[in-house]
C-alpha cells in the first residue's frame, strides 16, 4: 500500500509539474535576462555572457535539470542620437523526471532601445526560436505492472506512445524600460539602475502533444519583471530589489525579494588598473512554493551567483523542504565598477 501511495503521489507531482512548469525558470532571474524578455538584450551592458545551471527535486524523484547559455550585446556607435539596436542568443536544455522528458531550444533576439532622455530608454524586442522535445518511456513504471503483491517489470505496461519527439518554432516579444544615473564608486555610490518590463512568450502557441490524442499547445506566458541596483550614498552598500510575475494558462507565479551587496574593493576611477569587487547575500520568496537563499561574488567583469530553494509547498513533506540548487556565471563589459565608459550608460 505504501508503494502504491508513493507512486500515486509521484505521478500527481509529474502532472502538476507538466501544467505549472511548461517552461524553464530560474530563481536568480537577474542572471537570465533574455529568458524573461527579449527586449532586455543590450539594455544594461555593452556585452554580456552567462551560464546557468539548476537542479531540483532530487530528494523526491529523478532530478529535474536545466542548463542555459546566453549572450547579448548592443550595436550602437560612439554617439547614437536617437537610439540603438541590440541582439542576443540563448540556448537551453531541460531534462525532467523519470520519463527524462527532454527539451532543447535555441532562440535569437533583436531589440531596439529608444532614448527618452539622458537617463531613460524604452526598448522593444522580438525573439524567434526552435525547440525539440523528446520523451523516454523506458524508465517509467505503471499500475498495470503491479501483480497484486509487488511491482513486476516483466509484465507489459500496455502503454504506447507513437510519437516520442516533437519539434516546433516559438516566438516572443516584449518591452523594457531602463533608468540609470550616478556611479558606483564608494566615494559617492549614488548609482541607481532600474529595469522593468513586460513580455509575452509563445505568441504562436506551438503544439507539444506526442500522440495527437489531445491538443496540447504551449499557452501564452506573460511575464512582468523589475530589477534594480540602488546605492546607499557614501557607503559600500547597495540594495538590489527584484520582482517577477509569471502567468501561463490558469496558473501564476510570483517571486519577490532582494540582495544586499557590500563593496570590499574599490576600482580605479581613471586608469582601470585596479579591479573592484563586491559580495552579496539575500533572500527571495516564491509565493506558496519556496524561500530562496541567494548569494554572489563579483570581481571586476565576472560574477558567480549561488542560490538554494527551500520548499514550502505541499511537496515539502516528501522533499523534506529540499528544493533546488542553482549556480550562475556571468561576464559583462564594461566592468560594473567603472574604470571604463560604457556606451550602455546612455549619453
Amino acid at each position: 500500500m505504501k508503494r502504491i501511495l508513493t507512486t500515486a503521489f509521484l505521478l500527481n507531482l509529474i502532472v502538476i509539474n507538466a501544467t505549472f512548469g511548461q517552461d524553464i525558470h530560474f530563481s536568480q532571474t537577474y542572471f537570465s535576462p533574455l529568458e524573461l524578455n527579449p527586449a532586455n538584450a543590450g539594455a544594461e551592458f555593452d556585452l554580456r555572457a552567462g551560464l546557468n545551471y539548476r537542479t531540483q527535486w532530487g530528494s523526491v524523484t529523478e532530478p529535474f535539470v536545466t542548463m542555459m547559455a546566453g549572450y547579448d550585446m548592443n550595436f550602437k556607435g560612439a554617439k547614437p542620437k536617437v537610439g540603438f539596436f541590440a541582439g542576443g542568443i540563448t540556448v537551453f536544455n531541460d531534462k525532467a523526471g523519470d520519463s527524462k522528458m527532454n527539451q532543447t531550444q535555441a532562440n535569437l533576439a533583436i531589440a531596439y532601445h529608444l532614448y527618452l532622455n539622458d537617463k531613460n530608454t524604452l526598448g522593444a524586442g522580438i525573439q524567434g526560436g526552435y525547440f525539440q522535445r523528446a520523451i523516454d518511456m523506458s524508465g517509467l513504471t505503471w499500475g498495470s505492472q503491479y501483480n497484486g503483491q509487488k511491482y513486476d517489470a516483466t509484465i507489459a505496461s500496455g502503454e504506447s506512445v507513437n510519437i516520442t519527439s516533437v519539434k516546433a518554432m516559438d516566438f516572443s516579444s516584449g518591452l523594457t524600460w531602463t533608468y540609470r544615473k550616478g556611479e558606483r564608486y564608494m566615494s559617492g555610490n549614488d548609482q541607481v539602475l532600474l529595469i522593468g518590463g513586460l513580455s509575452i512568450q509563445h505568441i504562436n502557441n506551438p503544439k507539444t502533444e506526442y500522440n495527437n490524442i489531445k491538443d496540447d499547445p504551449l499557452y501564452y506566458r506573460w511575464i512582468g519583471h523589475f530589477h534594480g541596483i540602488i546605492g546607499v550614498p557614501n557607503s559600500p552598500v547597495s540594495f538590489l530589489p527584484a520582482v517577477v510575475y509569471l502567468h501561463q494558462g490558469s496558473l501564476s507565479e510570483v517571486l519577490v525579494g532582494a540582495n544586499f551587496a557590500y563593496k570590499f574593493k574599490e576600482a580605479s576611477k581613471y586608469t582601470g588598473n585596479m579591479k573592484g569587487g563586491s559580495f552579496g547575500i539575500g533572500g527571495h520568496y516564491r509565493l506558496k512554493d519556496a524561500f530562496v537563499v541567494t548569494s554572489f561574488v563579483e570581481i571586476a567583469n565576472y560574477t558567480i551567483g549561488v542560490s538554494y530553494d527551500l520548499n514550502t509547498s505541499d511537496l515539502s513533506a516528501a522533499s523534506k523542504s529540499y528544493g533546488a540548487f542553482e549556480v550562475a556565471l556571468r561576464y559583462v563589459y564594461p566592468s560594473p565598477f567603472g574604470g571604463s565608459k560604457s556606451s550602455a550608460r546612455f549619453r
